[in-house]
């Protein structure tokens, strides 16, 4: 009996999609993954007449850099949704990955010309749109009832492994060969995306997207709780980014950050596996209270910490427990998107990150700006943010 057993319940577009995702997450690994600290030493001319301390003016690139890019994608989810109705669910991941290889070429480029950066923050948000809301419809149409957890714990394990490889692999290059060679790798690897999305099958879409009917949605108590939960869950991956960039500054080097990382996922590989297949056995919430608190704690925990094994420890026991915690999380919003008008739930999920994103950035600004313990403050927001995930529901009519 294989260890590992794929179950493409529906179609073969399923193969594919998990294809993609993984061509998708070995670039991110490379790439976005040092995003922070690239922006982080960049001297752009905006932020640069601001009279900021180092520390300041780095955080403040990175974080104009995600504020453009979620304006963009927020005020852009529904004419791109308009796209992918129009045209079909692959025309939607084609142009994501295309947009992506525009954005990563201008990275490429800001080395010279740092005010590049902007106009890859537009793209990015470009991207975001087309790909995600594609890939989120794709995946929750083509996936079991009964399965999906399995189908996201398998997914999930190769996913991790990818996220023990990547990051020391992206960071070797960095120091070696420098950003520019990263960002090339990068873009043959996306260019691998779009062949697979060449192999899907184009689903057509009915479904009518409006801004109206976003903002009647939000005054459903449901949805309310709901986009709380994706709030949350923003500040918990924004906040993995600036991670990265906290462990650089307390390592003093880029492939220090990569093998670190690396080597604290390496003990939470296969805890993925495991985790898919019992959360659709047991369904029970106790399990997901207890993950989200533990979590919160160790968003506390990372303001303490002083040297290279209590990051290695502690991101190694985070990574068990999110192991499980982000699995029912994502089981159960992508459930939730099962059904008529799919498609405008996954939109204006976006559309809520989007404006997370947006409060995320102007908080980190203004943290950074006026408070001496920042970073602790940074991590106190996002355990607060973790504990917010717990309102995740996976029907609308749970309580």
């Amino acid at each position: 009996m294989p260890i590992f057993h794929f179950h493409f319940q529906k179609t073969k577009n399923l193969k594919y999609l998990y294809a993609i995702r993984l061509v998708r997450e070995l670039a991110n690994q490379l790439m976005i993954f040092f995003l922070p600290i690239y922006f982080f030493n960049l001297r752009l001319p905006l932020v640069n007449r601001l009279n900021l301390s180092s520390l300041q003016e780095g955080i403040f690139n990175v974080g104009l850099f995600y504020l453009v890019t979620y304006l963009v994608c927020f005020f852009l989810a529904i004419p791109t949704s308009k796209i992918l109705i129009k045209h079909g669910i692959r025309y939607g991941l084609l142009l994501g990955h295309l947009f992506y290889a525009v954005f990563v070429l201008l990275l490429y480029f800001s080395k010279d010309h740092p005010s590049l950066i902007l106009s890859a923050a537009i793209i990015n948000g470009f991207q975001i749109n087309f790909f995600w809301n594609s890939f989120h419809y794709s995946l929750s149409r083509n996936s079991n009832e009964g399965k999906i957890g399995t189908n996201l714990g398998l997914i999930n394990f190769f996913l991790n492994l990818l996220s023990m490889i990547a990051p020391a692999l992206g960071g070797l290059i960095v120091v070696t060969l420098g950003y520019q060679t990263l960002f090339l790798l990068g873009l043959l690897v996306i260019l691998g995306g779009v062949v697979f999305s060449l192999l899907l099958e184009n689903v057509r879409v009915k479904d009518k997207i409006s801004f109206q009917e976003f903002f009647t949605w939000l005054r459903e108590p449901g949805f309310r709780r709901l986009a709380m939960s994706f709030s949350g869950r923003y500040f918990n991956d924004a906040s993995i980014s600036l991670w990265t960039l906290y462990m650089f500054i307390l390592l003093g080097s880029t492939d220090g950050v990569g093998y670190f990382y690396s080597l604290s996922l390496f003990l939470a590989l296969f805890i993925s596996y495991g985790a898919g297949s019992f959360i659709d056995q047991n369904k029970g919430r106790k399990q997901f209270f207890l993950s989200g608190g533990f979590l919160s704690i160790f968003w506390l925990l990372r303001g303490f910490v002083v040297n290279i094994w209590t990051i290695t420890i502690l991101n190694a026991v985070d990574k068990i427990t999110a192991s499980f915690h982000w699995l029912f999380f994502d089981r159960s919003w992508l459930m939730r998107g099962k059904g008529r008008e799919a498609l405008s739930y996954f939109v204006y999920r976006e559309m809520i990150y989007s404006l997370s994103a947006i409060v995320f950035w102007l908080a980190v600004a203004l943290i950074f700006y006026f408070f001496i313990a920042a970073w602790k403050s940074l991590f106190i927001a996002t355990a607060l943010g973790v504990l917010l995930t717990l309102l995740i529901r996976e029907k609308k009519e749970e309580t």
